[in-house]
């Protein structure tokens, strides 16, 4: 056996030193958590704002469709129009002839 002996002061400076060694490591677990939480936070709101812009965008194409929809279904109801009022004046035509023959 060895006959080193160690001092109470000695003892007492490393205790201290672990101890500030422990109060670092207590700091730094600290601030992980803190920039953890603000990552989390911030993936949330994140995902939420995706979300929203989904659904805006999908309102915006809705209403662009449906007003691109109603443009298509108005060119074409007067486009009908005009063919029905042109073939109702064949008709009528075809019908004089017919009276005078």
């Amino acid at each position: 056996m060895t006959s080193e002996t160690l001092s109470l002061d000695y003892l007492a400076r490393q205790a201290k030193s672990n101890m500030d060694e422990m109060r670092l490591v207590r700091k730094d677990l600290a601030e992980m958590m803190r920039l953890l939480t603000a990552s989390y936070e911030l993936t949330r709101r994140s995902e939420r704002r995706q979300v929203e812009l989904r659904d805006d965008l999908e309102l915006m194409i809705k209403m662009e469709l449906g007003g691109s929809m109603a443009n298509i279904q108005t060119s074409i109801e007067n486009s009908l129009a005009r063919v029905v009022a042109t073939v109702g004046d064949v008709i009528q035509r075809v019908q004089r002839l017919e009276d005078r023959t």
